[in-house]
């Protein structure tokens, strides 16, 4: 009898990493394509050559390729069979896949080291079988924390390079062979591809040491919020990233990070002596702090700081009710180019958005 997959039988790896604390993994994508129409006919299918077999052997012609994605130069009749394409299609945009990972911080920010433009692999696995991605870029990287709760971080992945599942495989002569199963769990080679292996992520490189923390060892700094407390806190870093591809390549040949880097910071605190700003006066005098979030495990000993410097407040929601607390939302915008603030692009976690 069939079973479900639970969720202590799923690992999930980043560049042979298994990742500790990840909550849920989504993956995804779809491929967009569109009908290929004809004057007089419409949609062009197999019907669109139903004259072929009047051709002679000799003679040549031009069809679609079974994929449907280029001309190709062949014999229209082999032995008097009809050879004719099936309903086709063709691609309307570059083929792309997505995926999100929610995780407990259970130890440093892992995926920090992954902001830019250097791309990675990943994948889950349960028993045999995996599904997973290679050339994944990271898009968005957030982390959350709340009174009486850990802290949680979320990941938004671009994959431009190929994204699903892969039969078994081993490496035989240098090449890696994939296979089919058949019945009695017997195994017979499929094909010989370098893709059958690009996006199993899977191996042995160890984790950071596992610490957790609690709400007594989270701090905020900001300036002017001393005396009030703070009940939660966001911080999201958002990478836009521009794929570029050419002709007879159905892989992005570069993928660039476009300029300026942005994060935008939230938090939420019980007012006691804070001091309201005028939206007005962001015209002339724009309010600009430093906001410290330090997260330090039960011994006090940091797990992971981040600092956004010069930060720029944008908005301000103050709550108020008869069964509740007065509490003020406070959002901040900061942005960080490629020279100045940014001392390494290909190191991100290391700019002064984030304090390791």
């Amino acid at each position: 009898m069939k079973q479900a997959v639970l969720g202590y039988e799923q690992k999930f790896f980043i560049d042979g990493t298994q990742i500790s604390g990840v909550q849920s993994v989504q993956g995804s994508y779809a491929i967009q394509e569109a009908p290929i129409n004809v004057l007089g006919w419409g949609h062009v299918d197999a019907g669109y050559h139903h004259g072929v077999d009047n051709f002679e052997d000799e003679q040549e012609g031009f069809l679609l390729d079974e994929n449907g994605f280029r001309f190709l130069q062949d014999r229209t009749c082999n032995r008097g069979e009809e050879i004719t394409p099936k309903s086709l299609a063709v691609l309307s945009s570059p083929l792309e896949g997505s995926f999100s990972i929610e995780s407990i911080l259970v130890s440093q920010d892992f995926f920090l080291q992954y902001l830019g433009d250097t791309p990675f692999t990943g994948s889950i696995h349960h028993g045999n079988d995996f599904f997973g991605f290679h050339s994944g870029y990271i898009t968005n990287h957030s982390i959350e924390c709340a009174v009486g709760q850990l802290p949680t971080t979320s990941t938004n992945i671009r994959v431009f390079g190929d994204i699903g599942g892969t039969p078994d495989y081993v490496e035989q002569d240098g090449e890696v062979v994939s296979f089919i199963r058949g019945e009695n769990d017997e195994r017979f080679v499929q094909e010989t591809s370098y893709n059958s292996a690009a996006y199993n992520a899977s191996g042995d490189n160890p984790f950071p040491e596992i610490r957790l923390t609690n709400q007594g060892n989270i701090s905020i700094q900001c300036t002017g919020i001393d005396t009030d407390r703070v009940t939660s806190f966001s911080h999201s870093i958002d990478v836009q990233v521009d794929p570029i591809y050419v002709v007879g390549s159905a892989y992005a040949a570069q993928v660039d990070v476009l300029w300026p880097i942005e994060t935008n910071t939230s938090f939420t605190l019980e007012i006691d002596q804070y001091q309201y700003q005028s939206m007005r006066k962001y015209i002339r005098t724009p309010t600009v702090q430093d906001i410290s979030v330090k997260i330090n495990d039960c011994f006090g000993n940091p797990i992971q700081h981040y600092t956004v410097k010069e930060a720029r407040l944008i908005g301000e929601a103050m709550s108020a009710s008869t069964d509740g607390r007065m509490t003020v939302n406070l959002s901040y915008k900061s942005y960080y180019n490629k020279r100045g603030l940014m001392p390494h692009q290909e190191d991100l976690n290391r700019s002064k958005f984030i304090e390791q």
